[in-house]
């Protein structure tokens, strides 16, 4: 097996990847629960704040942040949480702020014998509240 992509030095946050149970209520939706039914990882990423804007519109949490996360797990599943306890101002949830995007490596593509597996994982996320 190769050597993970990102070298573990350059990855210092320890997160959690919560993967929802899911079940379906009486009208046939499909529920997710990020409860105790749900799996969790523990997980090595760099964590990154990309935004902080203030919102105009009346009523809106006047600070809307996007953060980054790069990892060498994958997958990551579309409706997973990532929990991070050691963020500064205390134990945050995020969600992700559209798909996970595996990034490649084309030289490692390009070698004999090369690989076309994801080189890491990048995340756009932003906060959950409540």
């Amino acid at each position: 097996m190769p050597s993970p992509a990102v070298p573990g030095r350059l990855l210092p946050h320890q997160v959690v990847v919560v993967t929802p149970a899911t079940s379906t209520d009486a009208y046939g939706n499909t529920v997710y629960d990020y409860g105790a039914a749900a799996a969790r990882t523990t997980v090595q990423a760099w964590m990154q704040q990309d935004q902080r804007a203030l919102v105009a519109a009346q009523g809106a949490d006047p600070l809307q942040q996007k953060w980054l996360m790069v990892t060498n797990h994958s997958p990551v599943p579309r409706r997973a949480r990532i929990e991070w306890a050691g963020h500064p101002e205390g134990a945050v949830v995020f969600e992700l702020d559209g798909r996970p995007d595996p990034s490649y490596n084309p030289l490692a593509i390009a070698a004999a014998g090369g690989t076309v597996s994801p080189h890491h994982t990048e995340l756009a996320l932003k906060l959950v509240d409540g």
